[in-house]
C-alpha cells in the first residue's frame, strides 16, 4: 500500500508522523471506485468533459468521510488537481480524440496501482514545485497507455501526456482557490510568521502555472502537441555602425563608418540583457513580420523568465489591452478585466511593487487599432513606457520593457528607439548564402550556417510520429523557400502537407498552396481571436482588398506603395464601401488594414510613407489573382454589352480597364508564371472563352490603338506611350497564358502582314544587352502568325512552342536559341536565318525554305527535312531527334 507524509524538519515544517494510509478509512475505498463518486459522471468519454468532477469539496470531504487532517486533505487537492489536469488536457485536445472513446475503467486500475505503491512525502517545497511531485511523473505512463488504448497512435500520446504536469501544476492552483477553506489547513500547518505567502504571493504563483500551460497548449485544436514542444529558438540581428577599423574571428575587416547586421540568438540576448538590468538601458524592441514568431517568442522567453525566477513577468497581449495616458492605470484595467482570477495584482501599483519586474507587451500594431491612426496610438504608448521607466528606475533598475511589433509599426516609432541594439529584427529559419552576402551580416558565432527548418522538421516529425528527418524534399525548393523559412507559413504548410490536401510535388500549382495558406492566414487558425480589423469582413471581401493594395504595390516599385494611391485604386475600382467597412476615415481605415498583412513601412515618397509587401511572392500570387479576376470581369462585361448595348462594357471601356490595372507596370516572368498556375485552375471551357475574347481585343487594339484618352485623369504623353505598351503586352502574356491551358493557337486578325512585326519591335524596344528580351518574346506560343512578314526581327531565344508560321517571311531572321518545338513552318522562308541552338522538335517543315540558313546545334528529326530546300546548308553539328526515342543524337 502507498503512503502519504507531510514533512515537518523545522519550525516552518510539520513534524515528521506517518499517517494512517488513506485507504485504511472505515470505508475502504479504491481510486478506481473513488473516481465515479466525485460528480456526475466525472469522466464522460464521449464529451471528454471531466470537468464536472468533485466541484464541492466541503460535501466530497463528508461524503467520503475524510477526516480535516493535513495528509487526507493533501490527499484530496493532489488527487482532484490530477484528474481535472488529466480531463483539461483530453480536453485540449478533442480534435485530435474525436472519434475515440478512450474508456476511464481502463484508466482507473492503472491509477489505482501507481497511486497505491507511491509513498508520498510532502514539505514545503511542494509549494514552490509542484510539477515535480513523483506520483505525476510517474502517472503519465498509464495516462498515455490509456490514450493509445483508446485508439490514439503513440508519438501523439506521448506528445499529449508529456505536457500532463503543467495542466496539473495550473489545475492544482485553480482548486486550491475554489476551495480555500478546505484547503486551508495545509496552508496553516506550513504557515510560519516568517513565511511570504499571502494573497499577492498565491495570485503570482498561479499566474506562474498559467504562463506554463499556456507554452504547453496544443497550437491548433488539431495537433496533439504544443508550442513549447515544437518552437526552434529564433535568431535576430541587430543594426551596429562600425566606429573604427576592426578584425573579426572571420577575418573580415570592418571599415570605420560601415553599417552592420550583427547576428544573435535571441533567447540568449534578451537574457544578457536581463541580468545586466541597467536602468539606462532598460528597454528592448523584438521586430518582424507577421509570422516570423514573435509571439511565439514571446510567450517561450515569459515562462522561462518565470520559471527562473530572477524578477516577476508579466506577459500583456496588447490587442486586449486599451491604452490610457497613465500605464499604471492601463494596466490595473487590463488586470481587473481579467475576469478568471488569472492575473496577479497591478505590479505598477506601490502597494504591489515588485522589486524586479519584465513587462512584455506583444503586438505593437495591435495596440493600433483602437480607433485613432495607428502611428498616433503606438507613439503615445511607447513614450509612456519610457517615460515609466525613467520613473521606476531612478535608483536602481526595477522595471524592464520588452516590446514585440511589426515592421510597419516599429519603424514609424524608430526615433523613440536610439540605441540600435534596442531593436532586434527577428530574422527567418534560413537564408541563401547570396542573401547572407547581401544584407552584410557579422556572424561570429556561424549561428546562420544552421538550416533552422531542418531544426524545425525533426521536431514536427517526432511528435506526429512521422519520423521527417529534416524539411521533406518536395518542399525543399526554391519556389517554397520564402514561405518555409517563416516560421507561421512553415507551420501552416505543414498542416496542408500532412493533410494530403495538396500534392507538393515538383508539379505542384504554386497557387494551391498559397490559396491554402490565404485561406488559415484569413482564419487565423494560430490564434483564438480574429484580428479587429477585419471584424465582420467575409473571407472573399479580405482576398479582394489583399488583391487592391497589393496591385497598388505593383504600380509603385513592384513592392510598395502609399495610402494616397491605395485609396485612388479602391476609388477607381469601385471598392470605396470595402474601406468603409473599418468605420474609420479612408486614410484611417487603410492604415490599419495594412498591418493586418504583410507590409513594412519603406521610404518617404514625396510627403507620404511608402509601404512594402515584405513577401514578393505572396504579393505576385495576389496580383495575378487580380489579374486573371479583371479577365473574367471583361468576358461578363462584353458579353452582357453584346447582348444589350445599353449594359456591360464596349471592347474600348474593356482595354480602357485593362490600362488602368495593367499600364502602370511591366509584368515579369515570375507574375505570368502565376498568372499562368491561377488560368490552370480554372474550366477549360471558360478558359477557351478568355482566349478567344482576348485575341479579338488584341485585333481591335493594333487595330485603333489603346484608349488612353480615356483614362482619368489622363497621363502625360510620355507616360501613356509606357502605360499604353505595358498593357499590349500584358494582354498578349494573358493570351498565352489562356493557350497555355487549352493548347489552341490564338488567330488574332492581322490589319496588315507586318502588323506582327511592328508590334513586336514597339514591345521590345531596345535591348541594354544581347540577350535581354521583354516578356513577350515568351508569350509567343501557340500564335498564329501564318504569312506574317518578320524578315530579319531578332527573335532570339523566343519562344515559339507550338505557334503558327505557315508561309511566313523570316528571311535573315535570328532564331538563335529559339523554341520552335511543335511549331507548323510548312512553306515558310528561313532562308538565311539563324537557328543555331534552335529547338526544333517536332516542327513542321515541309515545304519550307532553308538556303544559307545556320542550323548548328538545333535539334530536330531526320524526317522534318524531307521536302526542305536545303540548298547551301550545313548539317554539321545539328541534334537529330531519333525516330524511335526522344533522347537526341549528333552526326
Amino acid at each position: 500500500m502507498g503512503s502519504f507524509l507531510i514533512v515537518m524538519n523545522s519550525p516552518d515544517k510539520l513534524s515528521v508522523n506517518k499517517p494512517t494510509s488513506i485507504w485504511k478509512r472505515p470505508v475502504e475505498l479504491k481510486f478506481g471506485k473513488l473516481l465515479p463518486s466525485l460528480g456526475k459522471g466525472a469522466i464522460d468519454a464521449a464529451t471528454l468533459n471531466w470537468g464536472g468532477a468533485a466541484k464541492d469539496g466541503v460535501d466530497v470531504v463528508a461524503a467520503l468521510g475524510l477526516k480535516r487532517e493535513p495528509s487526507q486533505i493533501a490527499w484530496l487537492l493532489i488527487q482532484k488537481s490530477l484528474l481535472q489536469a488529466m480531463g483539461d488536457l483530453a480536453a485540449s485536445n478533442h480534435t485530435v480524440l474525436e472519434g475515440r472513446q478512450p474508456d476511464e475503467r481502463l484508466l482507473c486500475p492503472a491509477l489505482d496501482q501507481v497511486l497505491e505503491t507511491s509513498d508520498l512525502a510532502l514539505d514545503a517545497s511542494f509549494f514552490q514545485q509542484p510539477a515535480q511531485l513523483p506520483i505525476v511523473e510517474a502517472l503519465r505512463a498509464p495516462y498515455q497507455v490509456w490514450l493509445q488504448a483508446g485508439g490514439l497512435e503513440e508519438a501523439l500520446a506521448q506528445s499529449i501526456s508529456y505536457r500532463l504536469p503543467a495542466y496539473f501544476v495550473f489545475a492544482l492552483n485553480r482548486e486550491w482557490a475554489a476551495e480555500r477553506e478546505v484547503y486551508g489547513v495545509l496552508k496553516a500547518q506550513f504557515d510560519t510568521p516568517f513565511r511570504e505567502a499571502g494573497e499577492r504571493e498565491q495570485r503570482w504563483s498561479s499566474y506562474l502555472a498559467w504562463l506554463q500551460r499556456w507554452v504547453d497548449e496544443p497550437l491548433f485544436s488539431l495537433e496533439a502537441f504544443s508550442l513549447k514542444q515544437v518552437y526552434v529558438p529564433l535568431r535576430a540581428y541587430y543594426d551596429l555602425e562600425i566606429k573604427e577599423k576592426v578584425s573579426t574571428t572571420e577575418r573580415v575587416d570592418l571599415v570605420k563608418g560601415q553599417l552592420k547586421r550583427v547576428v544573435v540568438d535571441l533567447q540568449t540576448e534578451l537574457e544578457a540583457w536581463l541580468r545586466r538590468a541597467d536602468k539606462d538601458d532598460a528597454i528592448r524592441v523584438i521586430c518582424g513580420g507577421p509570422g516570423c514568431g514573435k509571439s511565439s517568442f514571446s510567450k517561450i522567453f515569459a515562462a522561462a523568465c518565470a520559471r527562473r525566477g530572477e524578477c516577476r513577468v508579466l506577459l500583456i497581449p496588447l490587442h486586449l489591452f486599451e491604452p490610457a495616458k497613465d500605464l499604471v492605470e492601463a494596466l490595473g484595467n487590463f488586470i481587473d478585466q481579467d475576469l478568471d482570477g488569472l492575473l496577479p495584482p497591478n505590479p505598477l501599483k506601490r502597494e504591489d511593487a515588485q522589486p524586479r519586474l519584465l513587462l512584455i507587451f506583444d503586438g505593437l500594431d495591435e495596440l493600433a487599432m483602437q480607433g485613432k491612426v495607428a502611428a498616433e496610438v503606438a507613439q503615445q504608448f511607447v513614450i509612456e513606457v519610457k517615460a515609466k521607466l525613467m520613473q521606476f528606475n531612478q535608483r536602481d533598475t526595477r522595471l524592464q520593457v520588452m516590446i514585440t511589433g511589426r515592421e510597419l509599426v516599429i519603424q514609424s516609432n524608430a526615433n523613440q528607439f536610439r540605441n540600435s541594439q534596442q531593436v532586434l529584427h527577428v530574422l527567418p529559419y534560413f537564408q541563401s548564402e547570396k542573401e547572407i552576402k547581401q544584407h552584410s551580416y557579422l556572424d561570429e558565432q556561424g549561428l546562420l550556417g544552421q538550416d533552422q527548418r531542418q531544426v524545425w522538421w525533426q521536431k514536427y516529425g517526432a511528435l506526429t510520429g512521422l519520423n521527417y528527418a529534416g524539411l521533406p524534399s518536395e518542399l525543399n525548393r526554391d519556389q517554397l523557400r520564402e514561405i518555409t523559412a517563416q516560421p507561421l507559413l512553415n507551420y501552416l504548410v505543414a498542416l496542408s502537407f500532412t493533410a494530403g490536401d495538396l500534392d507538393f510535388s515538383q508539379e505542384t500549382n504554386l497557387n494551391n498552396i498559397y490559396a491554402d495558406l490565404l485561406e488559415r492566414i484569413y482564419r487565423r487558425d494560430w490564434e483564438r481571436y480574429q484580428h479587429r480589423m477585419l471584424g465582420d469582413i467575409s473571407r472573399e471581401q479580405f482576398i479582394r482588398i489583399q488583391e487592391e493594395i497589393v496591385v497598388a504595390c505593383w504600380h509603385g516599385n513592384g513592392r510598395t506603395t502609399t495610402v494616397g494611391e491605395i485609396e485612388k485604386h479602391f476609388a477607381a475600382s469601385g471598392l470605396q464601401p470595402m474601406l468603409e467597412i473599418f468605420q474609420e476615415r479612408a486614410k484611417t481605415g487603410v492604415t490599419h488594414l495594412l498591418t493586418v498583412f504583410y507590409f513594412r513601412q519603406s521610404e518617404v515618397k514625396g510627403s507620404e510613407n511608402t509601404f512594402e509587401f515584405t513577401h514578393k511572392s505572396f504579393g505576385e500570387y495576389l496580383t495575378a489573382k487580380r489579374i486573371v479576376r479583371e479577365v473574367e470581369l471583361i468576358k461578363s462585361k462584353l458579353i452582357l454589352h453584346d447582348n444589350n448595348y445599353d449594359l456591360g462594357w464596349n471592347k474600348q471601356e474593356c482595354l480602357t480597364r485593362w490600362a488602368m490595372l495593367c499600364g502602370a507596370t511591366t509584368m515579369d516572368h515570375d507574375l505570368l508564371s502565376f498568372i499562368r498556375n491561377e488560368i490552370v485552375l480554372r474550366d477549360h471551357e471558360q478558359v477557351t472563352q478568355w482566349q478567344r475574347i482576348f485575341c479579338y481585343l488584341i485585333s481591335t487594339m493594333l487595330c485603333e490603338g489603346m484608349p488612353m484618352e480615356n483614362l482619368i485623369p489622363r497621363p502625360s504623353y510620355l507616360k501613356e506611350c509606357r502605360q499604353a505598351r505595358n498593357a499590349e503586352e500584358a494582354l498578349l502574356a494573358v493570351l498565352y497564358a489562356c493557350a497555355f491551358v487549352t493548347q489552341q493557337v490564338s488567330k488574332i486578325a492581322w490589319e496588315t502582314r507586318v502588323a506582327l512585326g511592328t508590334w513586336l519591335a514597339r514591345l521590345q524596344g531596345q535591348r541594354s544587352s544581347w540577350d535581354e528580351n521583354s516578356i513577350a518574346y515568351y508569350c509567343l506560343g501557340y500564335l498564329d502568325a501564318s504569312q506574317q512578314n518578320l524578315s530579319e526581327i531578332n527573335l532570339r531565344r523566343a519562344n515559339l512552342q507550338w505557334a503558327n508560321l505557315q508561309w511566313a517571311d523570316l528571311q535573315r531572321a535570328n532564331l538563335e536559341g529559339a523554341n520552335l518545338e511543335g511549331a507548323n513552318l510548312a512553306g515558310t522562308i528561313l532562308a538565311g536565318a539563324i537557328l543555331a541552338g534552335a529547338i526544333l522538335y517536332r516542327v513542321n517543315l515541309v515545304g519550307a525554305i532553308l538556303k544559307r540558313a545556320i542550323l548548328f546545334g538545333a535539334g530536330l528529326r531526320r524526317s522534318d527535312l524531307q521536302e526542305v530546300d536545303l540548298d547551301g546548308v550545313s548539317l554539321e553539328g545539328v541534334i537529330f531527334i531519333d525516330e524511335e526515342s526522344p533522347e537526341p543524337s549528333s552526326e
